[in-house]
């Protein structure tokens, strides 16, 4: 898709040359021209060259991308500039590379790219991409290029609002912040072939500012994918050390169990530092985030897991019970998937000492929009420790972090069986149940069914997602 104005002689010149490169691409593509209410002749030359034309909508850049969002219903849409600055034979990289993200950039800023431009514009383009790399710790080098590959389905569903330049950083900010993939691919940026740029520098840079403000506050908020994950590897000392604290504790509390359930997973880095892990949470933008190769995924409530009674030998449910109503069943579950003799790793923050209420207020000033504004149920030690005794666990090990975190490692009443493996895709299948009235389930390519009531629950993205409202046929 290229989006114009006023461009019948690059049009001139870029057709013919990307229709060669299209011909030669292993894969069925179709060719688009979005034109912004032109003036010349830039509709009839793309006639000419049997390339359908779409009318605009909206105004500026942003409106011409989502033109094409809307109008188009291919699985993919690849856009670059009508200049001649993009040179189509990068269509082999960019589409090389659909598979491993949802959005795709050929970037001028990466290892072997490289931009032929004026050395003020090159200047303001390098400075803007740096510093919202920085400032945001967004790991996408050139936010600025127009030459990129766009999964349509996940990115035409993200709302979006500017229709100028800023369109291209904010879609990659709030792709990333749903949890979605950005790669960059290397390519080489040309100078313009015929007339002026419609980019006016002052005016893109006013406008990269202004969103870099709006977007802070969000990007440092827990609704961010990777809040978790980046959080462990914060600019501020005290965040990173508490972070890895838990970090190790939690490890070390696992040992060497393979048969491990993490409920609340988040972005949490456990699921990096034991890849037998599995991972549950209710929030899907951060299951996304964390999606690799073997990793086993699941969006699930606390309130009922989608597992069969017994399916581990260790649950682990750390920062999570804190942000949920009281109630009985919470416990009960994570006690239900636990095998005879498991373990369980719990973990709160503790109120019933001074040093948690204290960092709260400080954490909520310097981190508005962090986890301890979302705290409602408010746990002490001796209330852990009473719920994990009537239901006749043993405590094990009791450990803190600053006096503020408390850890707690039980075990499970009854005899330990053999040791369970670790779960690979077919086991993590078997073991699954409706979390409705805890029935086996029968695996399809996009769903799972419960063969007791026809619940049906969909993959999404690669994760099954057991919270959306089951269809039965």
């Amino acid at each position: 898709m290229i989006p114009c104005k006023n461009e019948e002689d690059n049009l001139r010149i870029l057709l013919p040359e990307l229709k060669r490169v299209l011909g030669s691409l292993e894969r069925p593509v179709s060719l688009h021209v979005v034109d912004g209410q032109s003036t010349d002749r830039t509709r009839e030359v793309a006639r000419a060259y049997d390339v359908e034309v779409l009318v605009q909508r909206g105004t500026g850049y942003g409106g011409a991308i989502r033109t094409a969002l809307e109008s188009l219903t291919t699985e993919w849409v690849v856009t670059l500039d009508a200049d001649c600055s993009h040179p189509p034979a990068t269509l082999k990289s960019l589409m090389a590379a659909l598979e491993q993200a949802e959005i795709v950039i050929a970037s001028r800023y990466v290892e072997h790219g490289y931009a032929r431009m004026p050395a003020g514009r090159k200047f303001l383009s390098v400075l803007l991409n740096r510093t919202f790399r920085w400032a945001l710790s967004i790991p996408v080098r050139d936010l600025s290029s127009g030459y990129r590959a766009y999964n349509r389905k996940a990115i035409a569903a993200i709302p979006l609002e500017h229709e100028t330049f800023a369109f291209l950083p904010e879609v990659v900010l709030k792709a990333f912040a749903r949890g979605y993939k950005v790669l960059e691919v290397p390519f080489h940026y040309r100078l313009r072939a015929e007339g002026a740029s419609h980019a006016r520098i002052v005016a893109f840079g006013i406008q990269y500012t202004r969103l870099l403000f709006s977007f802070w506050k969000f990007r440092n908020s827990v609704k961010c994918a990777d809040y978790d994950s980046r959080a462990f590897s914060s600019r501020i000392p005290v965040q990173r050390w508490w972070q890895r604290r838990r970090y190790d504790i939690i490890s070390e509390m696992v040992g060497n169990s393979l048969a491990v359930l993490d409920v609340g997973c988040g972005s949490t880095e456990i699921l990096n530092g034991l890849p037998q892990v599995v991972g549950m949470d209710p929030q899907m933008n951060k299951l996304r985030y964390m999606r690799a190769p073997g990793r086993l995924l699941l969006r699930g409530s606390a309130y009922e897991i989608p597992f069969a009674s017994g399916s581990f030998e260790t649950v682990v449910c750390s920062q999570v019970i804190e942000h949920l109503p009281k109630d009985d069943v919470i416990i009960d579950e994570l006690v239900r998937c636990l095998a005879p003799g498991g373990i369980l790793v719990l973990g709160t923050v503790d109120y019933g000492r001074w040093q948690w209420p204290l960092i709260e207020r400080i954490y909520g000033f310097v981190q508005p929009g962090g986890y301890a504004d979302e705290h409602i149920t408010h746990y002490t030690h001796d209330s852990l420790i009473q719920e994990l005794t009537r239901r006749q666990f043993e405590v094990l090990e009791v450990r803190y972090i600053a006096n503020a975190e408390i850890v707690i490692r039980a075990r499970k009443p009854g005899a330990a069986g053999p040791v369970m493996p670790m779960l690979t895709h077919a086991s993590f299948d078997r073991a699954l149940a409706c979390p409705r009235d805890r029935a086996t389930l029968e695996r399809d390519k996009d769903t799972y069914r419960c063969t007791q009531c026809d619940r049906r629950y969909p993959v999404i993205d690669s994760i099954p997602d057991f919270m959306v409202s089951p269809g039965t046929e």
